[in-house]
């Protein structure tokens, strides 16, 4: 018989699932808790055990991180800010640019232009 920790583990992987397959729809809270299995109050306290966040913050970071990857690889001639925030379910592209700003320490225009950059021309000693 599974113990209490394995089986919270085993709920906290579902809802982890979840993310990753949603990534692009509108995720709320009761959808993770839902797919879980668990309460929102119960998901709220294993999110916070073990990532220190709410599984809402978990989230934004985790849409957050993949935009930011999407765009250090994109190429700024054929890729838009705008397409690459949408892909990772973002909506409202003010918040989005300032929530970049805030987690990589630049713009997320910045990080798609210098994608290029630093591939393109190489520095030299």
């Amino acid at each position: 018989m599974p113990n209490k920790r394995s089986t919270y583990h085993n709920r906290l992987n579902e809802a982890l699932a979840y993310i990753a397959r949603h990534m692009k729809e509108r995720i709320q809270l009761g959808h993770l808790s839902e797919a879980s299995g668990v309460s929102k109050r119960t998901l709220g306290y294993l999110f916070l055990h073990t990532y220190g966040i709410t599984p809402m913050a978990f989230l934004k970071r985790e849409r957050l991180r993949k935009a930011n990857m999407l765009l250090k690889h994109a190429d700024p001639s054929t890729t838009t800010v705008c397409s690459i925030a949408r892909e990772c379910g973002f909506a409202h592209m003010g918040q989005f640019s300032l929530d970049y700003k805030r987690l990589f320490g630049e713009s997320p225009s910045d990080t798609l232009h210098q994608s290029q950059a630093g591939e393109a021309s190489p520095e030299i000693d």
